[in-house]
């Protein structure tokens, strides 16, 4: 059957997608029936917006707020930026499932999209305070930077397995990673000339 191919329970609903597998295979790989889909989601689309609907505002809720009010020196927004870049990878991090069905489904994200619109906004009033440099476009260094995490998350198991770090779970790492890629948006990687 689709779902039980290779010896492993799921390959073919995985291997296929979402519009690949049919409501049935569905309920085989979560050990369900077709009615309690049809009862609880109504539809296999219905499914699909309610596991994107876990990524909902609470699971940003603090780089959100972190975002909410412009920064009021350049210090201010340095702090908020080292911990936006943590509590941003740890959100990622804990709906990483959620990420991996709507990237690969091309679902839109509405809570993401309004963390990116915030984003922008509080890069836009810094730049207006000159706490960060004129030219920047903060369209693109906002993209760049929740790229920049989205990356990491979703391709952690091909990273476990080609450099054997765990992502996901290497606290040490997490912190590692944040800082080193903070310290790159905010300082590049010259030195001064």
């Amino acid at each position: 059957t689709p779902g039980r191919q290779n010896g492993k329970r799921g390959a073919g609903v995985a291997a296929s997608g979402f519009a690949g597998v049919s409501v049935r295979d569905i309920c085989r790989h979560a050990d369900t029936s077709v009615n309690m889909i049809h009862h609880y989601f109504g539809s296999k689309e219905g499914l699909l917006r309610a596991v994107v609907g876990q990524l909902d505002e609470n699971v940003l809720l603090v780089p959100m707020r972190l975002l909410e009010n412009p920064a009021r020196s350049r210090d201010d927004l340095l702090s908020r930026m080292e911990i936006l870049f943590v509590t941003t990878f740890e959100a990622y991090i804990r709906c990483r499932d959620v990420l991996v069905v709507a990237i690969r489904e091309q679902t839109p994200l509405p809570t993401i999209q309004a963390y990116n619109e915030r984003f922008i906004a509080f890069l836009e009033d810094a730049k207006k305070r000159s706490f960060v440099r004129g030219e920047i476009d903060p369209e693109m260094i906002t993209g760049a930077i929740l790229d920049r995490i989205l990356n990491q998350v979703h391709f952690a198991p091909f990273i476990k397995k080609v450099f054997g770090i765990d992502v996901l779970t290497d606290r040490e790492y997490q912190a590692r990673w944040s800082r080193a890629n903070l310290d790159l948006f905010l300082n590049g990687f010259l030195s001064p000339a």
